[in-house]
């Protein structure tokens, strides 16, 4: 029998209806065979919920108790989806992350897996039960809870589907899958039926949302299979794999293969020096972006992250840096796009009026700086004059 992880984000385990659905559709796959690990994350705006009770207690909560309090989002979601399984006559049993063997460091907050020891998993499986994992959570070396920070649920079940041996990881989302541009700002965004791990990187690394880069990072290490899809309509979704899927007839023609986007960016400008590389070691918050130019390093983070890390750069007694707010990203991903010197021409006549600040590259994105206000038009007229004529 083959082993499946499937993965369900918070808006598909937004409500008791939801879960109830879900449950249902599960039924179907396990009476026809298939060993079932699901990971869950918290129910939609509950974590959002517990981070504002605790700001209302401090300004600045311990990162190890924020961990105790945010896992508890999880907690609720795998046991109800446990439950509406026992409903449907279908043998469960939910575990933690700890309970479930994910081994992680010591950064509460944005911890990395170290291991997976997912042994009672396995048992459970032999036994015909369907497991359900709580995502985003581990436990570190010396035995306290861990957060993985965001995106942490998709990084849980891939590193899960390593362990077992899985057939696929299936990551059930609110939308049917990949797309050209986000479909809620692109009317005529197009659904991509495949997409190779590396393009799936460089839109994961620039912004979108569909799945979180470390996730993305584990599947092409390891050599698993995902699927984006759909958890309302269960419809075959995106697949991502190992190959470069090509199909142009044109064998040099740059193509964009997707459009991604970040919105409400901070950049921390500070002196290379050595507080700072003492302050790069005790930073414990994701970061979306590092450059380094003129002698400056540029940190680009999201704005969330402001109160922390302003505590964190005054408690360093870090008093040589410098904001920005408001910035956003518009990343073209396709391979070379930056060498065709006509392109860029294009690029920047298109974008004449928004007011870019920067344009960078790399060999398989080409990347635009500019105020978060004008992102979502961006966009949009992008797609529009490159992908849809």
């Amino acid at each position: 029998m083959a082993i499946i992880v499937k993965k369900f984000g918070g808006s598909s385990v937004g409500n008791v209806s939801l879960i109830r659905n879900i449950a249902a559709r599960l039924a179907k796959d396990y009476r026809k065979g298939d060993q079932l690990v699901l990971v869950v994350s918290a129910m939609a705006k509950t974590t959002d919920s517990l981070f504002e009770l605790a700001y209302e207690i401090t300004r600045h909560p311990s990162r190890r108790e924020m961990d105790m309090l945010l896992t508890a989002g999880e907690r609720i979601s795998m046991s109800l989806l446990s439950l509406s399984l026992l409903e449907e006559g279908i043998p469960s049993i939910s575990f933690t992350g700890s309970q479930s063997g994910i081994i992680t460091d010591e950064h509460h907050g944005n911890a990395k897996i170290l291991r997976v020891n997912a042994f009672r998993i396995m048992e459970e499986l032999t036994k015909g039960k369907v497991v359900i994992v709580a995502g985003f959570q581990g436990v570190s070396t010396s035995k306290e809870i861990t957060t993985l920070g965001r995106g942490g649920s998709d990084t849980s079940a891939v590193a899960l589907a390593c362990y077992l041996g899985a057939e696929k990881c299936e990551i059930y989302t609110d939308v049917k899958g990949v797309y050209t541009a986000d479909p809620r700002i692109v009317e005529n965004a197009r659904f991509i039926p495949e997409i190779s791990y590396l393009d799936m990187l460089a839109l994961a690394y620039s912004g979108s949302k569909v799945l979180h880069p470390r996730a993305v990072e584990f599947a092409y290490k390891y050599h698993v299979p995902v699927e984006v899809k759909s958890s309302f309509t269960f419809e075959p979704g995106t697949m991502i794999r190992n190959d470069e899927i090509i199909r142009d007839e044109n064998m040099e023609e740059r193509k964009i293969n997707s459009i991604s986007h970040k919105e409400n960016i901070l950049c921390y400008r500070i002196a290379p020096d050595a507080k700072a590389l003492l302050l790069l070691n005790n930073w414990h918050h994701e970061i979306f972006k590092i450059q380094i130019e003129k002698e400056v390093l540029e940190i680009y983070v999201e704005s969330s992250f402001e109160p922390e890390i302003d505590y964190l750069l005054d408690n360093s007694a870090y008093e040589n840096y410098s904001k920005e707010r408001n910035l956003g990203f518009v990343v073209l991903v396709g391979l070379g796009l930056a060498t065709d010197p006509a392109f860029l021409a294009k690029i920047i006549s298109l974008t004449s009026e928004i007011g870019v600040k920067r344009i960078s590259h790399s060999e398989r994105s080409l990347e635009l700086m500019l105020a978060s206000d004008s992102v979502k038009k961006t966009v949009a007229l992008l797609h529009k004059e490159l992908m849809e004529k």
